[in-house]
Formats: C-alpha cells, structure tokens, sequence
C-alpha cells in the first residue's frame, strides 16, 4: 500500500520526535554510560526533559553546550572539554558521542577528532563512538537503531573478532526496538530464557528504566546491559531483533561475524506470539512451557468476551513506525476498523503494510481520524481525542498522564490480553458517559 502525505505549509502538534533522543534512550540501556550530545545546551535539555518526564527516572546524558562562536571557529574544541570532564569526573565504561543537526550542517568532524582523542589517550578498556544522529532526518526509532548498529560496530573491532569466534549456540542476543517498554523487554527476556537460552539484551533498559530504588547518587546510567556482557553478546549463537529498525544492527552482526539472525516485524497479538514460541521451539527442542499455553487460552477467552466492545469500532494510531505496524496487526485481530495510520516518517516497514499510512503530525491524525472511536498515541494526542471524542489510549513515546506506562506490557499473550481490556474498558467507559450525557440533555 502506499504512503501518503497531506500538503500543508507547516507541522500542527507534531508526531515526530528527534533521532537524538532516541540515540540518548539507546545509551540508557547500557551500564555505566554516558551519552554526550554534541550540540546546544537545548539538544540536551529536550532529551533528558522529555525522557525524565516519561520514565520518572534520572537520565544520564551530557552536552558540549555549543553556542554560535564555537561552531564557526573549533566546535570540537567543546567537545574535547566534554570528554575530559567526563572522563576525569565520572570514569564510565561507556561514552556515545552524539552528533545533532547543528553539527551536521556545519560539517564538524568529531568522527576523526575522536578516533584521535583515543589514540592519544590511549583509552583501553571502555567503549567510545560516536554517531551522527540530525533531527531533520527519521525519529526516535531511526535514531536508537542507528546508535545501536555504531555500539554493534565498536564493540566488533574492540574485540577484534572477523568471522572467529567461540560460538555458545545455548546463548541468543536480543535488539529490542526502540517502542518497547522495560516491561516488553523484561516479559521478552523471559519468554526466551524458559526455552534454555541464555539471554542478553542489547541494549537492556529493562534493569536501568524500570523503576528501582538504589541509594546514592550516580551521574551514569544505573542499570542497563555492562560492557562484559556486550562483549560476551558477540559469541551467541542467533540474534533476535524485534522491530524492523534493528534489522541494520543485527545484519552487521551477521556480516562481521556470520551470527544468524530472526526479526519479528510484529510483537503484539497472537499471531505474532505464535510465531515467536513457535520458532523458540523449534530452535530449541523444547515444549512451549505450559503457562504459555495456559496464556494463549486467556488471551482466546479475553478477546471473545470483548468482542461486544470491538464490534463496528473503528480506531486512528499515530505512532513510531515499528509501532504503528505492531498495533495495526493487534486491530486486525480484534476485527476493528482501521480508520487512520499515521507514523512519524517512512521507513521499509511502513511501505510494506497492506493498509494505507499517511506520514504526518497529529492534527493529521485528528483530520484523517474524525469519528474514530478509539485513538491511540502519546500523551500528546489528548486534545485531538477530546475534540473528535474519541477513547485516548496512550501508546508510545511520551505518555506522562499515566503512572507506571514505562512497565506496561505489550508483547506475548499476556501483552495482547492486557491491551485488548485496556481498551475494551476505555470502550465501554465512553459509552456510559454518552449515554449519561443522552440522559441528562433530554
């Protein structure tokens, strides 16, 4: 199907969301890092605001705070002065440099001016890329993919392994997309692991934004996958990415080193839970556990007692690509009417789904979505809800008008029950408000 777009001068509440957040929430999944953002303060600031206000958690994250001056005669110049207070202060295990716009226009090479940093330095035993990530170009989801293929790639030529390597066929090496929760991540992890396997998640923000206290103070990332671990993680025997964004990272595993890999478009509803316990056991040999099975009966009775609420619904997503396929595949099976899909930018993916998308910002989705029952998209959808009046799901990235979102659960049985009666009750609630509001107008 094609993607559309709708002409108009200028973006009306925007959908889309900086690459440079998503590269700053890639590093969030890794212990002891510290992404600086080669920028203004305010590439910084919008970031760790935005991400603060979402995971109610404190965000690591850097800036070389560049103004006019700096850009026009030595920008990296900042950005050394960032790099040795980092260094000198903190002593993290891993530094992700990531270029904005700002730089990128200006044609600032801090590529060369790291790869020169550490040879001087002679900086051993901790990870340091860098990775240009400009907000003119994808989103959140292209920008934590692409942070993470630049991990991948370090990590490879750290360990200097091309194509020779112990292979642990027992261990599997999960790329969670960008639009799963810590939830999602921690739910995934354990699906895998009940079939035998030994699990890393690169990156895991299911120990690091997952809600946890810890005394003191630390200005890195608190949780997260360490760096042993990411290095271990290149001797696994099949990689798993979830999402097609993280399709580049697992390809340049497999490239580099021949690891084979599995990605699964979809995450949600129980066609894609069937196909991933169902390849679970085949590449295992062993019987899907039974609580699955007792899920996948849940999930059966949970979507047959909703059908009243789902029949003739018609429903609008405004979401990450990823995402938004993930959720329109969910809709499909609950035999809901898919009356707009909007994501933030095209990619692959989204030029694959059978359906009609359109590529825009949510005064689209409120256009293209009038009379829609059922919205679903961040928190910044709200108003355009209320106006078309319409159910407000909250989905994606940011949601702050819900506690505990960040350990919401999306993926498996389990993940499809409880979004299918998440919705069904918003469903139902605004159907006895209507009928309130009938009563009391007569």
């Amino acid at each position: 199907m094609t993607v559309k777009r709708r002409s108009k001068p200028v973006s009306v509440n925007p959908l889309k969301i900086g690459q440079s957040l998503g590269g700053v929430l890639a590093m969030q999944g890794c212990y002891r890092a510290m992404p600086i953002v080669h920028g203004s303060q305010g590439c910084s600031a919008f970031p760790k605001a935005l991400l603060t206000r979402h995971f109610r958690e404190p965000i690591a994250v850097q800036t070389s705070a560049l103004q006019e001056m700096d850009v026009i005669f030595d920008a990296n110049r900042n950005l050394e002065e960032a790099l040795n207070a980092v260094l000198s202060k903190h002593r993290p295990d891993i530094i992700g440099i990531i270029g904005t716009e700002l730089t990128d226009v200006a044609g600032v090479d801090y590529q060369s001016m790291l790869k020169s940093y550490k040879r001087e330095r002679n900086m051993r035993g901790g990870l340091a890329f860098s990775v240009t990530l400009p907000d003119f170009r994808g989103s959140l989801e292209s920008g934590f993919s692409v942070t993470v293929e630049a991990m991948v790639d370090e990590l490879i030529q750290q360990a200097g392994l091309r194509g020779q390597r112990n292979v642990n066929s027992r261990q599997i090496t999960l790329l969670p997309g960008s639009y799963l929760t810590p939830g999602d991540v921690m739910e995934l992890k354990e699906i895998v692991s009940s079939f035998g396997f030994e699990v890393i998640a690169l990156p895991d923000i299911s120990t690091s934004l997952s809600g946890h206290l810890l005394t003191g103070f630390s200005p890195l990332t608190r949780g997260g996958v360490p760096l042993d671990s990411m290095l271990q993680s290149l001797q696994s025997g099949l990689t798993i990415a979830f999402g097609a964004s993280m399709e580049r990272p697992a390809r340049r595993l497999h490239n580099a080193l021949g690891t084979p890999y599995k990605v699964f478009q979809g995450t949600m509803g129980l066609k894609a839970s069937d196909e991933l316990l169902n390849f679970l056991h085949q590449i295992s040999g062993v019987p899907v556990p039974i609580r699955y099975c007792w899920q996948r009966e849940n999930l059966l009775d949970c979507m047959l007692d909703a059908h009243f609420q789902f029949a003739g619904v018609s429903a609008l997503a405004a979401l990450e690509p990823d995402h938004l396929r993930s959720v329109s595949e969910w809709l499909e099976e609950l035999g809901v009417e898919q009356k707009a899909l909007v994501a933030s930018c095209e990619t692959p993916a989204v030029a694959e789904m059978e359906r009609e998308v359109w590529v825009g910002d949510l005064d689209d989705a409120e256009v293209l979505g009038s009379g829609a029952d059922l919205w679903i998209s961040s928190s910044h959808g709200i108003a355009g809800a209320e106006r078309i009046g319409a159910a407000f799901l909250p989905a994606g990235f940011p949601i702050w008008d819900e506690l505990g979102s960040y350990m919401n659960v999306s993926v498996g049985y389990r993940g499809a029950m409880e979004w299918t009666n998440k919705a069904g009750n918003l469903l139902m609630r605004r159907e006895a408000e209507h009928r309130e509001s009938r009563v009391r107008h007569r």
